[in-house]
């Protein structure tokens, strides 16, 4: 059985609006390790539009190299 971790972005007064502001370093660092070690990925339709690398793969799914 897998374990689940849910992460999310939310500030000290309980707003999860992570595009009015931008990451750190620290930040970066500390995503880029908890989703380097995920079997599977869920985002919400936001982050999911964030992600431009997805439009791409969709557009030309033949240029993936990670599938390679």
């Amino acid at each position: 059985m897998r374990k689940i971790i849910a992460a999310i972005n939310m500030t000290i007064d309980g707003i999860c609006d992570h595009t009015s502001n931008s990451a750190d370093e620290e930040l970066h660092g500390h995503y880029t390790d908890l989703l380097s070690k995920a079997d599977a990925i869920l985002y919400g339709r936001t982050t999911y539009q964030l992600m431009q690398y997805w439009q791409n793969l969709y557009e030309h799914p033949g240029d993936d190299k990670s599938a390679n």
